[in-house]
């Protein structure tokens, strides 16, 4: 089943929230992120990856073991 506009949109701002405190935690936990990190973030589309790389937060001791160097 096809999605609508409006669940497209919502599925759209729910991945925006997820990454902007995905981003968050991140730079709180190591300190300020690089860019190619921040572009890496940028690009992922799929609420499920920003939840996984997000709860990947709280074990990780490096970016690197995110998978964001």
């Amino acid at each position: 089943m096809a999605l609508t506009w409006s669940e497209k949109l919502e599925a759209k701002g729910e991945a925006k929230g997820v990454r902007e405190v995905l981003v968050l935690l991140l730079a709180e936990r190591f300190g300020p992120l690089p860019e190619g990190a921040l572009r890496q973030i940028e690009e992922i589309s799929s609420l499920k990856r920003l939840t996984k790389l997000a709860k990947r937060v709280l074990t990780a001791h490096s970016l690197e073991e995110i998978g964001l160097a």
